[in-house]
């Protein structure tokens, strides 16, 4: 009989998740340095920072809004389903003979 092949590209390879880390890794000291600079020379930029950063993610949320409600109705959905099949408590009452 012929042995079943493992699908190429099936999880990730041990490197290329590691690099992955590596550059999350990278990108989140980078920016926390940036951050660190920016606020250092000006402190109330911090505020202008956060602002930018709200309006641009409402910005591209507002574009994406079904996305998050799809997401939530899927899950809901979910949940309803899960509660329907969770097992009925035992409506018998024990009962003393004796």
């Amino acid at each position: 009989m012929r042995r079943a092949s493992r699908p190429v590209g099936v999880g990730g390879s041990k490197v290329g998740l590691l690099v992955l880390g590596v550059c999350t890794v990278w990108l989140v000291i980078q920016n926390t340095l940036l951050i660190l600079a920016m606020t250092w020379k000006d402190p109330a930029v911090v505020g202008r920072v956060a602002l930018a950063v709200l309006k641009a993610g409402t910005l591209v949320m507002a574009k994406f809004w079904a996305s998050p409600a799809a997401a939530a109705l899927a899950a809901a959905v979910l949940l309803a389903l899960l509660l329907r099949m969770r097992p009925a408590e035992s409506a018998r009452s024990e009962a003393r003979h004796g």
